[in-house]
This record gives structure tokens, C-alpha cells and sequence, in this order.
């Protein structure tokens, strides 16, 4: 760098390159605190989604695991049997055998009228022998034939508990009395509170039942209808409890607010019985974890930025050199994968052509055959009488096999073995095969002193030389003079074949286009288009190239450029 570029660089901060680095700065932060804050919702959504998950699953498991064995002891004739026979000794030792197996709180029997005849815990103070239930509704379901569940705080024990009933049947039909068990729900509510998260579950009435936090318990999370307040105080459901109203506020979709404390809530039903299960998350969490995660990012974008700025400032001149320089290499970058991409989106129509082609060839083969043969046949046996007709079918058939063995090339290319060839001779051949073409233009040809011996397939140069030959040809139809000249000549290591012609020149078409299978700039019916893309692959596959410009004043030339044999 020049000792005037370097005075050229400023040597603090301008006042606007500050103002730029604050609303950058301000910017970053802004997008970092929205950005950590979705990242953190949907965290925290994920974890409650799996927390609920967790806690559904134990408490439907917690009440499923004893439902059908309410169902099994009122099938048991045993029970039903003894209800009435006063062996209560036998069958309070029976339940009580039934309950420490299956780790119940109690498994009572009752008379239809609801009196405790036999219970499980008959030798405990708080026994249930002796004590009526005939209020509560799970009793009065079960008496008149239906299986019946209940959540309730113990009228005797004063401890909650889910209760299912059953029916005693002494025959199909007949009840006999209730069977009744009670699943101690304390274990569950202490786990729950241990686990220190927000999570509740209530009932079809909208009361909390079970909760990590003690303080929501009986409580309603929305308004109870007096007539139903009315009903669970007569059934004792509750106790004494006065169920207040929870500060309970929905907050929008999956929000909610909880004596004054938003949560993000995620919410289930239970599978046994008609509760759902609440899971709580709070938000001032994700508001921490969005400002920390702000601050430290802020932080660091405010250092890079800032000491960015400041490199920038200090070596603006340089960062300008080495941006001219990549764009330049960008340029060359871009130029090469556009000629790759033209490349490769040329070899993809010719490799469909190829394939195009193989099945046209096979399919027009044996008709255009055929067809010649059919043609001679009514020649021979005198059958067309119009000789202009027959010169017209056999031009066309003609036509049909030309064009065949154009697309014909497709189908095999690159299959052919290579030898020595001369180009001189080359050129004499082409000219043999055109002399029906050319004989009412000049042609001008020196074979060359020397040889123009190159290394390839002498059939597939003839061919390329006769197409530029035809389209040289069909350049000067219709002109005044036409004149077609041809040169043969080394240089270096190279082979150059020179076609030129007097007619109309490229007018304006690239020889890209012109390359392009089956484009031609003449009218419908005087060509496939096909000859300079047969011409470009053949001098491509020898390793050659094809070129194409205007002469001064009027015409075109074509010149293929061979390696010479021994390079």
C-alpha cells in the first residue's frame, strides 16, 4: 500500500460509522432476544409435552391398575354366599388376605342398604365395619346394578381415596350387596409435590383433586353451579372443604395465569375416569433463560461487530484490492460453470438424441428397405408409368435413408476404431460423394504437396467433411456465381481444414446455435438441422475443434482444426 493510500485511511471512528455500529448492535440484539425466545418456548413446550406425558401415564396407571378386581370379588358365589350369613370373621379375613395382596387402602362389603358387613381393615381404629355409605353415589349406582368409580375424601378415615363398586350378584340379575374398594391416592399426591412442578388434576366439575401444590387442592377452577355445590356437599364428596375459587385466568392458546404467575399449560384427559391432567410451566423461566441468552449474545455481537468496524476502518483500502480481486476470480468462476453448464446441458441432448436416434434407425431400417425394393420391383415390372413419378419416390426414399444414416451417427458415435488418415484424401472422397451437388458451382481445391495425415476414423471425417461440403452448398443455392474453396495446410502440430463460401455468412447466428441438433436457418424441408451438430461431434471426439466466421465482403468459412498423426 502507497504511503498516500495509507494517509487516505482515517484514523478514528467517524461519528456515522458509530451510529452505524449501534443500529447494527441494536439490531443483532433485538433478532437475538426474539430468536432465544422462540428457541426457549419451544423447548420448554417440548418438556411439558413430555412432563405431562409422564405424569398422565402414572396416574392412569395408578387407577387402572386395580379396576377389574371390584368386578372379580362381585362374581366371587363365595362372598355372596356369606353376606347374610353372619360369618363376618371369615370374610373380613378374606378381604383382608385380597387387600394386602393387592396393596389396597380397604375392600369392604355392604348390604343394599348400605351398612359395612366385612372389611378389609376391621382391626384398625378407622375400621369400616359397622359404618353406612348408602349417601354416596357410588354406593347407589352399584345397588342398582352398574359398575360405579368416585373420588372422595373418607367419611371415617378423612383421608382422600378413588373408590370403584361393584355389585354383589347372588344370581344373574340379582344384587345381593356392593363390593367396594378404595385406592389410596396420598402416594401419589406426595410424589407429585416432591417432584417440586406444577401439575394438578381435576374433575368433571372442574375441582382439583390431586396437586403438586397443596394450597390449590379442592379448590374450582371456574364457577360451580349452586345446585351441583349442593349435591357433592349432601354425598360428603369433599368433607368439610369450602372449595373455593381458584385465581384460575386462561391466557390465550396454551397460556394461563395462576394466582397472578403465567404458565405455559399443556393439558390431557384421563383414560378411566372424566379428569384432566394440567401441566404447568412457568414463564418468568423462559423469560430468564431469553435475557440471559440475550445479554451474552449482545455481548459478543457488540465486541465482533464493533472490532470488525474497526479493522474495516483502519484497512479499507486493502479490503477494497482484495474484494476487486475475488470479484474478478468470482467472474472467471461464473464464466467456467456456465460453459460447464452448457456443456453438460448439450451432452444431455445428445445422449436423448443417441438415444432418439438408435430407435428411429431400427424402426425406419427395414421399411425404407422395403420401400427401395418395392420401388424397383414396380420399375422392373413396368407398373408406374410416370418416370417422374418414379424419380420423385426414389428421392424421397433416397431422402428417407439419408436422413436415417444421419441419426444413425447418434446411435453409434465413439464406437469406431482409428487409424492414420490423410485429410487430403479425405477431402477427395467428400468432393466424389458431392459431385452430383456441386456441379453447377466453382469449386477450388489444391490438394497439398505435403501429406495431412491426423490420427482417426476415416469414414466419420468423410462424413464431416461432405456436411460442410452440402452446407456450404446450400449457402450459395440461388446465388449469382456460386463459389465454394477448400484448403488443406499444417501448422505446427495441427491439421487445418478450411471450407469457405460466397454465400449470405452466418447472418447473425453463433455457432453454438447453429451446433444445436436439428436448428437450421433454412426453410422447412431442406434439412434436419443436424449436419453441423454431426460435423461438431465427430471433430470433438477426434480431439479437434470447429470454428465458424464471416469472410470480408460476402460468405462464410468453416475451419476444423485436427491434432496431426504422431502428436
Amino acid at each position: 500500500m502507497s504511503s498516500q493510500t495509507a494517509n487516505e485511511i482515517p484514523d478514528r471512528i467517524s461519528g456515522r460509522v458509530i451510529a452505524i455500529l449501534l443500529t447494527t448492535v441494536l439490531a443483532a440484539v433485538t433478532a437475538a432476544y426474539f430468536g432465544s425466545l422462540r428457541l426457549f418456548e419451544a423447548q420448554t413446550v417440548s418438556v411439558s409435552d413430555s412432563q405431562h406425558a409422564l405424569y398422565l401415564r402414572s396416574l392412569n396407571e395408578a387407577l387402572k391398575k386395580h379396576q377389574h378386581l371390584p368386578f372379580v370379588l362381585g362374581e366371587n358365589p363365595q362372598l355372596s354366599e356369606n353376606l347374610g350369613s353372619g360369618r363376618t370373621e371369615e370374610l373380613n379375613a378374606t378381604l383382608e388376605g385380597f387387600a394386602e395382596a393387592s396393596g389396597l387402602e380397604a375392600i369392604y362389603l355392604m348390604t343394599l342398604s348400605g351398612d359395612v358387613v366385612a372389611a378389609s381393615n376391621h382391626r384398625l381404629p378407622s375400621s369400616f365395619l359397622g359404618q353406612n355409605y348408602g349417601f354416596r353415589p357410588y354406593f347407589q349406582s352399584a345397588a342398582s346394578g352398574e359398575r360405579s368409580d368416585y373420588f372422595a375424601i373418607g367419611a371415617t378415615t378423612g383421608r382422600p381415596g378413588y373408590f370403584v363398586a361393584e355389585p354383589l350378584m347372588a344370581a344373574p340379575g340379582d344384587v345381593s350387596g356392593v363390593i367396594a374398594i378404595k385406592l389410596d391416592v396420598s402416594e401419589l399426591q406426595a410424589s407429585w409435590e416432591e417432584r417440586g412442578e406444577a401439575v394438578l388434576a381435576i374433575n368433571e366439575d372442574g375441582i382439583v383433586v390431586l396437586s403438586s401444590n397443596p394450597a390449590w387442592l379442592y379448590h374450582t377452577i371456574g364457577e360451580l353451579d349452586p345446585a351441583r355445590r349442593a349435591a357433592i356437599a349432601e354425598s360428603r364428596q369433599f368433607g368439610s372443604q369450602e372449595l373455593p375459587r381458584l385465581a384460575w385466568v386462561p391466557e390465550g392458546d396454551a397460556r394461563v395465569a395462576v394466582a397472578g404467575q403465567s404458565y405455559f399449560l399443556t393439558s390431557g384427559p384421563t383414560e378411566v375416569v372424566n379428569w384432566t391432567v394440567h401441566y404447568l410451566r412457568a414463564e418468568a423461566a423462559v423469560a430468564r433463560q431469553t435475557w440471559l441468552a440475550t445479554g451474552v449474545m449482545g455481548f459478543f455481537i457488540a465486541v465482533l461487530i464493533g472490532f470488525s468496524v474497526f479493522l474495516r476502518s483502519r484497512r479499507i483500502q486493502a479490503a477494497l484490492v482484495v474484494s476487486q480481486r475475488q470479484g474478478r476470480e468470482l467472474a472467471e468462476t461464473n464464466a467456467r460453470l456456465v460453459k460447464a453448464q452448457e456443456e453438460l446441458e448439450r451432452s444431455s441432448k445428445l445422449a436423448a438424441l443417441g438415444q432418439l436416434a438408435a430407435s428411429v434407425t431400427h424402426e425406419l431400417g427395414q421399411p425404407i428397405s422395403a420401400l427401395k425394393s418395392h420401388l424397383f420391383a414396380a420399375e422392373i415390372g413396368g407398373e408406374i408409368t410416370s418416370p417422374e413419378t418414379l424419380n420423385n419416390l426414389r428421392r424421397l426414399a433416397d431422402r428417407m435413408e439419408a436422413t436415417k444414416r444421419q441419426l444413425g451417427f447418434f446411435a453409434r458415435r465413439g464406437s469406431e476404431d482409428r487409424a492414420p488418415v490423410d485429410m487430403a484424401l479425405v477431402i477427395k472422397e467428400a468432393l466424389g460423394l458431392m459431385a452430383h451437388d456441386l456441379e453447377h458451382i466453382e469449386v477450388a481445391w489444391t490438394p497439398p504437396a505435403a501429406p495431412c495425415e491426423t490420427m482417426g476414423n476415416q469414414l466419420q471425417l468423410e462424413q464431416a467433411m461432405v456436411n460442410l461440403l452440402r452446407n456450404a452448398a446450400m449457402a450459395v443455392a440461388g446465388i449469382e456465381a456460386p463459389r465454394i474453396a477448400i484448403d488443406c495446410a499444417t501448422r505446427a502440430d495441427q491439421i487445418v481444414v478450411r471450407v469457405t463460401d460466397n454465400g449470405p455468412g452466418l447472418e447473425g447466428v453463433s455457432l453454438a446455435k447453429l451446433e444445436e441438433p436439428f436448428y437450421s436457418t433454412r426453410s422447412s424441408g431442406e434439412g434436419m438441422g443436424l449436419g453441423l451438430a454431426i460435423t461438431a461431434e465427430i471433430i470433438r471426439a477426434h480431439g479437434g475443434e470447429l470454428t465458424a466466421g464471416e469472410v470480408a465482403g460476402q460468405g462464410a468459412v468453416f475451419e476444423m482444426t485436427l491434432a496431426k498423426e504422431g502428436t
